[in-house]
C-alpha cells in the first residue's frame, strides 16, 4: 500500500494514472460491444474499475478538471443508458462523487446528482450527500439548501430539518423572496401542494436533461390532479 503519494516519482505516477484510465476505457469499449448480447445488468462491471476521487487525485498531475470532464461525460452516458433500459443506477453516486472530488467547483454535477439521485434513482441519502457537498463548496448557491430541504420534507417527513435548510436558503444572496414564508407553508396542509409544485419547478430550471424534465412535469401534473405522493419513502433501487 502506498503511504505517501508525494514520495512517488512523477513517471511512476503517470504510469499508474495511465493504467487506470486505460483499464477503464478498454473495459468500457469491450462492454459496449457486448451490450448487444447482454442485459444492462451484466455490463455494469466496467464501473468497478473506477477509483475514488481521493485515490485518483494525486495522479492527475494538475489536470483535475480535464479528468473530471472526462468522467462527467461518462456519467451522462451511464445515466442515459440506464434511463432508457433498466432505470437502475447503482454506480451513479460513485461517479458523481469522483467528478466533484476532482473538480469541486464544477457546479452542474451537483445539480444533476442532487435532483436525479432522489427523483429518478430513488437514492435520497446519496442525493443528500451530494447536496451537502455542494453546500460546502458553493455556500452562496441557495438552490442546494432548497433541494436538501425538499428531500427532508418530501421523503423523510422531517419538517424541522427541512425548515432549517429553507431558512438558510432564504438568507443567501439572490434567493427569491417567497422563501421567507416557505417553511411555514410546509406546516400548513393547505400550502403543501403549492410548496411541492414550487420545489419541482425550481428543480426543472436547474436540470439540463430533457428526460428528467419530463419526469418532473409528470410529477407536477400528478400534484395538480390531487395525486401528490408525499411522505412515502420509495424503495431504493441501489444494490
Amino acid at each position: 500500500m502506498v503511504a505517501n503519494f508525494e514520495s512517488i516519482k512523477p513517471l511512476s505516477k503517470f504510469l499508474i494514472f495511465f493504467t487506470i484510465i486505460t483499464l477503464f476505457t478498454g473495459s468500457f469499449l469491450v462492454h459496449r460491444k457486448l451490450d448487444k448480447f447482454q442485459s444492462p445488468l451484466k455490463t455494469m462491471g466496467v464501473y468497478v474499475y473506477i477509483p475514488s476521487g481521493n485515490f485518483l487525485k494525486p495522479f492527475t498531475f494538475g489536470f483535475n478538471q480535464v479528468i473530471a470532464d472526462y468522467f462527467w461525460i461518462k456519467t451522462v452516458g451511464y445515466f442515459g443508458e440506464h434511463l432508457m433500459s433498466d432505470r437502475n443506477y447503482p454506480w451513479l453516486y460513485h461517479i458523481l462523487d469522483l467528478v466533484t472530488t476532482l473538480d469541486p467547483q464544477f457546479i452542474w454535477p451537483y445539480y444533476f446528482g442532487g435532483i436525479t439521485l432522489s427523483l429518478e434513482a430513488h437514492q435520497v441519502e446519496k442525493s443528500n450527500l451530494i447536496l451537502k457537498k455542494a453546500i460546502h463548496y458553493h455556500p452562496d448557491h441557495w438552490q442546494f439548501l432548497f433541494f436538501l430541504g425538499f428531500n427532508y420534507w418530501y421523503y423523510d417527513n422531517n419538517l424541522l430539518k427541512a425548515a432549517t435548510y429553507l431558512k438558510r436558503a432564504a438568507m443567501q444572496p439572490g434567493a427569491p423572496r417567497y422563501l421567507k414564508t416557505f417553511p411555514a407553508r410546509l406546516y400548513n396542509e393547505a400550502g403543501q401542494k403549492d410548496a411541492a409544485i414550487q420545489f419541482l419547478l425550481e428543480m426543472r430550471k436547474n436540470i439540463q436533461d430533457i428526460h428528467m424534465r419530463g419526469e418532473i412535469d409528470k410529477r407536477i401534473e400528478e400534484i395538480l390532479k390531487g395525486k401528490m405522493r408525499k411522505f412515502i419513502k420509495p424503495k431504493t433501487r441501489f444494490r
